[in-house]
């Protein structure tokens, strides 16, 4: 019976991971828009946030993408930090690989943190209803 559950509770744990990385993914919206999350197509993807901002005069614009691809893509020098013509131009990328690990705020522990936490509860209740 014990063996019974700890292969359940394992294979549970082990679904999870079978889905893939899950990624926020929403292009050119404002930094607190709310995104919604899909399955990376990526064998090894990561989950990238892209923010730029632009100012022209006094006018400040704040933009964000976030989505998945294959490898983390390098900011391009040329595409930093650019003053023309009275206006700046700034560009930000960063990528990360757990699951919605780019979303604007952070969301917490991890999933499997979770999963340990639940598999640990659900341990000491079934290790106390057997003793």
């Amino acid at each position: 019976m014990k063996s019974c559950v700890f292969i359940l509770l394992v294979a549970l744990l082990c679904a999870e991971t079978a889905q893939g990385l899950r990624c926020y993914d929403c292009l050119v919206v404002t930094p607190t828009t709310s995104c919604k999350s899909t399955t990376c197509p990526y064998l090894d993807g990561v989950c990238v946030t892209h923010d730029v901002e632009s100012t022209v005069g006094s006018q400040k614009m704040k933009t964000r993408s976030k989505y998945c691809l294959p490898t983390c893509p390098k900011s391009s020098n040329s595409l930093e930090n650019i003053q023309n013509m009275g206006g700046a131009f700034s560009n930000k990328i960063s990528c990360c690989k757990e699951d919605l690990c780019n979303a604007a705020v952070p969301t917490g522990g991890s999933t499997w943190t979770l999963a340990g936490v639940v598999l640990c509860s659900l341990a000491s209740v079934l290790l106390q209803a057997l003793l």
